[in-house]
């Protein structure tokens, strides 16, 4: 019989990566898009360096998808469940390369992979998902590079570059890379070429996007600052309380807690090994909670940090032979990923609990497949399939039924009312004028529908009660 030493740790991690995967791909297949993910595809049909909200990887890595395996939701889906896998290995190969031992390093793994966090992006086309994925890799390149691997450095200007590619806020890996850098052992990386090139690579990899902002009027990073600031700036005590709570829940109360008490008392922290982990979590979480001191932060925001915050969380619990504690982690994160994935079945079901965003966490999703079949049965009445073009001044109608209705690139196009673009279908696809017959969606009333369009005809309504608190109602014009 193999001893426990003898178990290689992806023998263990293997098995429980691949079921999470599957189980997630399952649960992701069953429900429709959300209206981020439809936008993000609707994105992919016209591959470029750069989109609205948005810098592109989703985009890239949604094309490849569907075009490998079709534009069904289990298909898309699948970047965000590979992406988390993959994080989850490289994090398993960082704690291996830092010494951990391979049991220690499963555990690690496992901890970050069945986070409440993962979860829920888990099985999302997102772009926090690609952003993670980065960040990971950037941290294992960063080690290998502190540990005298030069070509690791141009590795983590690839990481970096590529993370910008997916999310602007993998920018906070600078400041963490620079106190990476400050301890002792390391200090003397400052006079050697390496982080240098790493910057240099970064920024080449990211420099197209950039240009493709610069071309556009800089619409991306005009989006980024919007959502940051909010409605002003100024003292949100209650805001940064509420993002400091959510944190213990996207990351497990357990684990925050034991990243809390280790920063608090454990000496382990000024070792080199401690050192990283601290320099990879604090800084992006000190920037996302003054982001929602002085405006706001959504619970997401954040989620690099839970990377290494679960690298310093379990060794604490490890080494401290707090088994109890590790335990009673892993239960949080099932029994948090049973009731998000399955509690319809277990939980509303039974109780006989009307759809609502409060008993249901897909809700929002829901009713988007009677709004589908409402337009194409108006669609089809009307026109031949290669002759549907819908308009709407709404993005999440147009990224729905682009998605939904299999709309190819231009045939879903942006009302601007005010002659001022506000979204990609806005800027790429207007509503030209004369141009044939287009189906209209919008919540607007008639008089400003018929004092753009005279000639628009009244083709009834849409609507949808899949969710009780949150139905869907929009009227619908032929032009």
């Amino acid at each position: 019989m193999a001893t426990s030493r003898e178990v290689s740790p992806w023998g263990v991690l293997w098995p429980i990566l691949g079921g999470l995967a599957l189980w997630r791909w399952w649960v992701a297949a069953g429900l429709p898009l959300s209206v981020d993910e439809a936008y993000y595809y609707a994105w992919s049909l016209t591959p470029d360096w750069g989109y609205w909200t948005k810098p592109p990887l989703i985009a890239w890595a949604i094309a490849s998808a569907s075009g490998m395996c079709g534009t069904g939701s289990a298909c898309i889906r699948s970047v965000g469940v590979l992406a988390f896998t993959a994080s989850s290995v490289l994090l398993c190969l960082l704690a291996l390369r830092m010494g951990l031992s391979r049991a220690h390093s499963v555990a690690v793994a496992v901890a970050f992979a069945t986070l409440p966090l993962s979860s829920f992006y888990g099985m999302a086309a997102s772009t926090d998902s690609l952003l993670l994925l980065c960040w990971s890799g950037a941290m294992l390149s960063l080690w290998m590079a502190l540990q005298g691997r030069t070509a690791a450095w141009l590795l983590l200007g690839l990481c970096a570059g590529l993370g910008l590619l997916a999310k602007y806020s993998m920018a906070v890996l600078a400041p963490c890379v620079v106190l990476v850098l400050l301890h002792p052992q390391w200090r003397h990386h400052w006079r050697q070429p390496g982080p240098w090139l790493a910057a240099g690579v970064a920024l080449l990899v990211f420099a197209p996007n950039l240009w493709w902002n610069f071309n556009h009027g800089m619409p991306t990073l005009n989006h980024t600052a919007e959502i940051s600031r909010g409605q002003a700036y100024s003292l949100k005590f209650e805001t940064m309380m509420v993002f400091m709570a959510e944190q213990w829940l996207v990351g497990n109360v357990v684990l925050v807690s034991a990243f809390v008490v280790w920063l608090v008392r454990s000496r382990l922290k000024l070792q080199p090994e401690g050192w990283f982990w601290l320099a990879l979590s604090v800084p992006m979480l000190g920037v996302i909670s003054v982001q929602a001191l002085l405006s706001r932060a959504h619970a997401n925001w954040a989620a690099p940090a839970h990377l290494a915050l679960v690298m310093a969380s379990v060794t604490y619990l490890w080494l401290g032979a707090h088994r109890f504690w590790m335990g009673a982690a892993l239960a949080f994160n099932l029994l948090f990923a049973v009731l998000l994935y399955h509690g319809q079945t277990l939980v509303r079901a039974p109780l006989g609990l009307a759809a609502s965003s409060r008993t249901d966490p897909y809700a929002a999703l829901r009713n988007w497949p009677d709004i589908h079949a409402q337009a194409q049965a108006l669609l089809s009445s009307k026109l031949d399939r290669s002759n549907w073009r819908v308009a709407s001044d709404d993005r999440a109608v147009l990224a729905q039924l682009q998605w939904g209705l299999q709309l190819p690139p231009g045939a879903a196009m942006g009302w601007l009312k005010e002659g001022v673009p506000k979204n990609h279908f806005d800027q790429r696809f207007p509503l030209p004028s004369g141009q044939g017959q287009v189906l209209l969606l919008t919540r607007e009333d008639t008089a400003l529908v018929l004092r753009l369009h005279p000639q628009a005809q009244p083709a009834g309504e849409l609507r949808s009660s899949s969710s009780a608190d949150k139905p869907l109602r929009m009227t619908a014009w032929w032009l």
